[in-house]
């Protein structure tokens, strides 16, 4: 017993430091993922945007865009504010900042990553004073003033939300380290989804190029970052 007993005191030094190490803190990655890039906080109401699209890039789930396409009238605005609306579609979009054209689009979401690091926030409050000055485009754009997204959004019908699948491939596609995208679209008791990489001829391919559309018509955003948005 003597002769174990200071082999267990190494023991228990050695897990001590790697099981203080594992213990769980606060990840400012998954909650910017949550407080910045989720679409359904760029409105006020419960309501579900008719399209709600989330681009994140590779493994690590680098925020790159999120955005919001609300049609109609919001029951959370102002009598005042919704004379007219019946017709309205208006897109809001944060995106990851980068000056210039990155060399892939998830290069926007490792800078943002990188410059929240350097913030090393510890709690959503700290989180979102770094927000504050980590220079996310925040924007929003009138769709029916925007002739490129309207022709582009004339396309949503023929959209297609499975893939198809060749059962005699002999092996499936494989694709390593894509870019993902995430497209939620529906209209009253129907919604659909398309989520995986942004693969040519898919819905997150056709939600990918209706963001794209709308470059040109943004204009800086009437309503509140959606981080410090109330929460839903």
């Amino acid at each position: 017993m003597t002769r174990l007993a200071p082999l267990a005191a190494i023991l228990v030094a050695v897990a001590t430091p790697a099981m203080a190490q594992d213990a769980p803190g606060y990840d400012f990655r998954e909650r910017t993922r949550v407080l910045a890039f989720d679409p359904g906080r760029f409105f006020a109401g419960r309501f579900e945007p008719m399209i709600a699209i989330r681009y994140m890039g590779d493994d690590y789930d680098y925020p790159v865009y999120a955005l919001a396409l609300q049609a109609g009238c919001n029951p959370a605005e102002q009598p005042e504010q919704r004379l007219d609306c019946g017709r309205r579609l208006i897109a809001r979009m944060v995106r990851s900042p980068f000056a210039g054209t990155p060399p892939r689009p998830r290069a926007r979401g490792q800078r943002l990553f990188g410059t929240l690091t350097t913030a090393r926030p510890d709690s959503d409050d700290a989180l979102r004073r770094a927000l504050d000055t980590a220079a996310l485009e925040w924007v929003e754009a009138d769709v029916r003033q925007c002739a490129p997204a309207m022709a582009h959004l004339a396309t949503l019908r023929d959209v297609r939300f499975t893939l198809p699948v060749d059962l005699d491939k002999p092996l499936f596609e494989m694709v390593l380290h894509a870019d993902k995208i995430r497209v939620d679209t529906g209209d009253y008791l129907t919604r659909s989804r398309y989520e995986g990489w942004v693969k040519p001829g898919t819905a997150g391919a056709w939600a990918d190029a209706f963001a794209k559309s709308l470059e040109g018509c943004w204009k800086p955003a009437s309503a509140p970052v959606p981080w410090r948005a109330a929460a839903k």
